[in-house]
């Protein structure tokens, strides 16, 4: 095994992939073992995380029984094989290490939003960045930065049943950034990339509305005499106090409930869903129907991570086109009809590795980047 090559090869991949191809059968191995260690290290849930001090020891022991066993004295090449391994497990989890081992910054959160580019358009037609900066005139309309996070005042009361038309607000998120909302009645929403969300600095008396072009991933404060409706595309999404995601890219709209209940509503057809569905509404023929979800893939991006569940490469560039500002080329296009399985954090997911993920998995598929522009080719 060539420990110096491999050690490139978890460094980055500089010429783009052309060098994959020296890698034999155990080094190839090895650096996919690498990668899922890492995967694995930047895992949010305590369960599925590698356990890095614990790694190291079980890593020793087991050269040690293993030597005892073979009652072999460690010679020169045992000697530097262990300390060869050990550097490449080093090189994979050493920085992650130091992170894990001091105390967790909340600023460095993995779904924190991140919002340089964002714009809304106020009641009064005014249109502001999301920057401090901007501070005093967000405060005028009753909001304020916190982090990445727009909130709006809380409310103390029911606005009058009488009170005339509400005006509008409207966030526009540009490709490859995303924002947070939270809202006058308590209703928090995460509005991912390439999407618009028009809604009032506070609702009516008697119903919340707003509309959304795009995607967003819902958690809404229980009312049950002041419904919350989404209006997407025809479609409206009625609920009481829920989490769920809608995306609205593509020909059909797509509605994941995580918990509660919600109506869909498209004229005179509705459908209702129970947490792990997905309501579907648009294509050809404008059917509304539902079906069981894999959840995880319509709301890891609003956790800060990157997952694709047997989607095809089709399916996984559109998205990354949106959440990274990116443009992909295919040179052949059967490539799109590829399916990868993918689920990492975007913490360590900047898109060379993820695109060095999909590559090391298959024989089929290469990368260039330039710049925004990713050129797909077969190998």
């Amino acid at each position: 095994m060539n420990w110096e090559k491999l050690l490139r090869h978890l460094e980055g991949d500089k010429d783009g992939g052309q060098a994959d191809e020296e890698l034999n059968q155990e080094e190839l191995e090895m650096l996919l073992l690498a990668e899922e260690t890492n995967m694995s290290l930047n895992r949010t849930d305590p369960e599925m995380k590698f356990p890095v001090q614990a790694g190291w020891e079980e890593l020793e022991a087991r050269y040690k029984e293993k030597s005892r066993k073979e009652n072999l004295t460690i010679g020169r090449g045992r000697r530097n094989w262990f300390m060869a391994a050990a550097a490449v497990l080093a090189c994979v989890i050493g920085s992650v290490w130091w992170l894990s081992i001091r105390p967790e910054d909340p600023s460095k959160n993995a779904s924190a939003p991140t919002i340089a580019g964002v714009k809304l358009t106020l009641e009064n037609g005014k249109t502001v960045a999301l920057d401090q900066k901007e501070a005093p005139v967000l405060k005028s309309a009753g909001a304020a930065l916190n982090g990445g996070t727009l909130v709006y005042k809380k409310e103390k009361a029911l606005p009058k049943e009488n009170e005339g038309p509400v005006s509008m607000n409207i966030l526009e998120v540009p490709y490859g950034k995303q924002t947070k909302v939270e809202l006058g009645d308590g209703t928090a929403i995460w509005v991912n990339s390439g999407s618009k969300l028009t809604y009032p600095s506070h609702f009516s008396a008697s119903k919340r509305e707003l509309t959304l072009e795009g995607e967003a991933f819902f958690e809404v404060s229980h009312n049950a005499q002041r419904p919350f409706v989404v209006h997407v595309k025809g479609l409206n999404v009625q609920v009481l106090g829920t989490a769920f995601n809608i995306n609205s890219f593509g020909p059909a709209v797509q509605t994941a409930l995580v918990r509660g209940k919600v109506g869909l509503e498209a004229g005179s057809r509705s459908v209702i869903l129970a947490p792990g569905e997905l309501g579907l509404y648009g294509g050809p023929n404008g059917m509304l129907q539902k079906t069981e979800a894999d959840l995880k893939t319509y709301t890891a991006w609003k956790d800060g991570e990157v997952y694709f569940n047997n989607n095809s490469l089709a399916e996984i560039a559109s998205r990354l086109e949106r959440e990274y500002d990116l443009h992909f080329d295919f040179q052949d296009e059967s490539l799109k009809s590829l399916h990868f399985t993918i689920d990492m954090s975007k913490n360590e997911g900047d898109i060379q590795k993820i695109l060095n993920n999909i590559r090391l998995s298959t024989n089929q598929v290469n990368f260039l980047i330039k710049g925004n522009r990713i050129t797909v080719q077969r190998r």
